[in-house]
């Protein structure tokens, strides 16, 4: 759907969720605008049994002088023309539902509609960043609205629990893209907490369960604004023997969870992965993330076990499914392994010194999440068979791979890595400069299929480790056994053959 297909409607009532948040309100505003801008009738309004009164807010409000109605719920209400339901899904439980001609639903959350028109992303960390998205497409110049910027920016930044939660590039992209009013937004910030809500802080701090063998506690708080849950998330992690942490708390439709951790064998991004699996979703950083446990789906998972009961469990799966594996101090054991050579396929890479200053700080973005450098003549930036990228040595790119005169051209990415300079704020599209390659006939490792998950921590990268599942493949190059890494199962296959005996 784009935004264009809406226009053939007039007059067209946008509605956010009963009890809209920043996100709903910023999201809304953000379509209200450009409604406006192609000269339709348009209204912004939410529902529900109870009025704005958050003083973060009722500030958002009036400081970006957003032209919200309240809409009492009424059956007799109908819209005519189109009714837009924007952060969340025409008919749900936390949306009143009003009669109307035509709907279209814009949302970030999982779920199916009827609507005759919709957009839903589930991937994105909030519905700010869909409409921008959505407004990029049909052309709408959104940065010349800095009052507009400052909304979703600031819908963003408190549905992913300041930007601990962020899920996807594009997320990151609308991050950085947006001019903004810091002042507002610091003010919007320290105006988030009420008193009622600190009660609810505290509360929570009370009604942990902590596992010693593992270090980490499970909390659950009272309904709240999920920035409370990364608050309250924040300050379990700074007790000296917890490692790791999960604040829960209920919300109509099913559970929000904030996710932290402090030590580097547990990616607090993956972590909320694990625990939303199969019944939600879940991601952020490595230290700070989130997700949500869909209600539907977690009472076809429950065993006679209430929610705390299955979230424990989770946690305690969660830590007893891997291995951790610090490559140099590992024995692979080789009699384990099999030869393989990699394939003659063409493959990126793109040497950052060429295109970028000497010294630059940069930021690559990939769908695996950024990847800071310093740019160099030591290094180069490999693409892989799915768009995944990594930096390589010079002198290893020029043991394992030759380069080709034809051009790169990749197929079927969904997000085209990025390089973002710090100095200026320059945004680089890495598949520009990017050069064609393939490995050299030399190019032999010896592998086995894993059978339960594995994170190596490898020769080049102490901090970070490689994720490994299982059907994934443990490998090390044939001449350093100890450069132990993790390949994914269908690259594995894409990329390697077996040297017969």
């Amino acid at each position: 759907m784009k935004l264009t297909d809406l226009l053939a409607f007039n007059p067209i009532t946008i509605q956010c969720h009963d009890n809209p948040d920043s996100d709903a309100i910023a999201s809304g505003w953000s379509l209200y605008r450009y409604c406006q801008s192609e000269g339709k009738d348009v209204r912004l309004i939410y529902s529900g049994r109870n009025v704005i009164t958050k003083a973060n807010l009722s500030l958002m409000i009036e400081k970006l002088s957003i032209p919200i109605e309240y809409e009492k719920p009424s059956a007799e209400t109908k819209f005519d023309g189109l009714l837009i339901t924007v952060d969340c899904q025409y008919g749900q439980m936390n949306v009143t539902k009003f009669e109307a001609e035509h709907v279209a639903v814009i949302d970030h959350h999982q779920g199916q509609t009827q609507a005759e028109f919709a957009e839903i992303n589930p991937l994105l960390g909030s519905c700010s960043t869909l409409c921008w998205r959505l407004l990029q497409e049909v052309g709408y110049n959104i940065l010349d609205d800095k009052e507009l910027c400052t909304g979703l920016y600031y819908g963003l930044m408190t549905d992913t629990g300041n930007f601990a939660e962020l899920h996807h590039p594009v997320d990151r992209d609308m991050q950085d893209a947006l001019p903004y009013d810091k002042a507002l937004i610091v003010l919007f910030y320290n105006s988030n907490i009420s008193l009622s809500e600190l009660n609810v802080a505290g509360q929570a701090l009370t009604m942990y369960d902590y596992n010693g063998k593992y270090k980490f506690e499970l909390v659950h708080a009272l309904p709240c604004d999920p920035n409370i849950l990364g608050l309250i998330s924040d300050l379990v992690l700074q007790v000296d023997s917890i490692d790791a942490c999960v604040v829960f708390n209920e919300v109509p439709d099913g559970y929000k969870i904030s996710v932290r951790s402090c030590v580097k064998e547990v990616k607090a991004n993956e972590f909320a992965e694990y625990i939303s699996r199969d019944v939600g979703n879940g991601g952020g950083h490595t230290d700070k993330a989130g997700g949500f446990i869909k209600k539907e789906a977690l009472l076809k998972a429950l065993e006679n076990e209430n929610v705390s009961d299955f979230l424990r469990h989770r946690m305690v799966d969660y830590f007893e499914s891997y291995e951790v594996i610090y490559a140099g101090d590992y024995d692979l054991g080789i009699d384990t392994l099999t030869s393989y050579v990699k394939k003659q396929i063409p493959l990126g890479f793109a040497d950052p010194a060429e295109f970028i200053g000497m010294g630059e700080n940069i930021t690559i973005r990939t769908l695996e999440g950024d990847i800071d450098q310093r740019v160099d003549s030591g290094f180069y930036i490999m693409i892989g068979l799915k768009g995944e990228v990594y930096p390589i040595k010079k002198d290893k790119f020029a043991r394992t791979y030759e380069v080709l005169k034809e051009e790169y051209k990749p197929e079927g990415l969904s997000y085209h890595p990025t390089v973002h300079c710090h100095s200026d704020g320059t945004v680089l599209n890495l598949l520009e400069y990017a050069k064609c390659c393939r490995a050299a006939d030399v190019s032999y490792i010896m592998a086995k299929e894993l059978d339960r998950t594995v994170k190596i921590f490898t020769t080049w990268d102490r901090e970070k480790y490689m994720l490994g599942k299982p059907g994934d493949f443990i490998a090390c190059r044939a001449d350093d056994v100890n450069d132990i890494y993790v390949i994914e199962r269908d690259i594995f296959f894409k990329t390697y053959d077996k040297i017969e005996k």
